[in-house]
């Protein structure tokens, strides 16, 4: 055989492997900037970056490119939101639904970047709800909170209401397609409408307005607290520029239900003290 099954176990990792052997080869040709992209900036086969001009990033993307092509790996499905970066490739080497655009006057559709939804007009994260109705039962309820995909924790306030309402509904031995007590449902069917107020909501990309490169203080502060419901630690950067302005920008947040059978607070409090430490060893690393 002269290539790998699709669907394979190892193919993601083989995939990987030989993406990591030409930037490696490529280097010194091409340069550490287009090496360190390739090799620390890719999810299987997702590259995700910042720059900060239009220029650095086509003249990285242009590099990579390149190195890649050496070994029969072609680099496209561009985005970005910077008009200005997508005009330096052809429509061939752009995002499916951007190919046929014009990019001086069309609005700019939305990207789905690792299961987030990115605005480029805006370059903000926005969340997309689904309006369909779920049945009341455990499996319904589970499929509804499931259903947000929030790996950063922006909508965490929200989703651990949800959260412990399933847990609630679900204290019963009840079948998993078994309806669930009709005196909750209004309860259910508040939060759940709840949810479409965030399709409202916009989350800025960067951080801060300013490049974190021409920062003259970066400091990292991590909140937490803890109840008898839920447990939750959140990360905010805070950053001074020359001018001693300060700017803060929300980092990550995470939450979790509080164990069961329920402890004292004073004990909560210490889980959510772990639950910082491990945000911070995240965001460190």
């Amino acid at each position: 055989m002269r290539v790998h099954v699709f669907g394979n176990s190892p193919s993601p990792a083989v995939a990987i492997y030989c993406m990591r052997k030409a930037a490696q080869k490529g280097a010194e040709r091409y340069g550490q900037d287009a090496k360190h992209f390739v090799m620390r900036h890719f999810y299987v086969d997702d590259g995700l970056a910042s720059a900060n001009t239009p220029e650095g990033a086509v003249n990285i993307l242009n590099k990579a490119k390149q190195m890649l092509a050496e070994s029969n790996l072609r680099l496209h499905k561009i985005a970005s939101n910077s008009k200005q970066v997508m005009e330096a490739f052809t429509a061939e080497d752009r995002a499916k639904d951007l190919k046929d655009l014009c990019l001086g006057t069309d609005t700019l559709p939305l990207q789905k970047s690792l299961g987030l939804s990115w605005d480029l007009d805006k370059d903000c994260f926005v969340f997309q709800v689904s309006s369909a109705e779920k049945p009341f039962t455990r499996r319904g309820i589970l499929s509804t909170v499931n259903s947000l995909y929030d790996p950063l924790g922006f909508v965490a306030p929200v989703t651990i209401k949800g959260k412990a309402l399933v847990r609630e509904l679900s204290s019963g031995e009840s079948e998993w397609d078994a309806l669930l007590p009709q005196e909750r449902l209004h309860e259910w069917v508040q939060w759940t409408e709840s949810l479409q107020a965030l399709q409202c909501l916009q989350i800025s990309r960067c951080y801060v307005p300013l490049s974190l490169s021409q920062a003259c203080k970066k400091e990292l502060y991590i909140f937490s607290d803890a109840s008898v419901i839920a447990i939750g630690a959140v990360a905010y950067l805070k950053v001074s520029d020359v001018g001693n302005i300060c700017h803060v920008g929300f980092v990550m947040g995470k939450s979790k239900l509080s164990p069961r059978p329920a402890h004292t607070i004073p004990r909560l409090e210490l889980c959510a003290a772990v639950l910082a430490v491990e945000l911070y060893e995240l965001v460190r690393d």
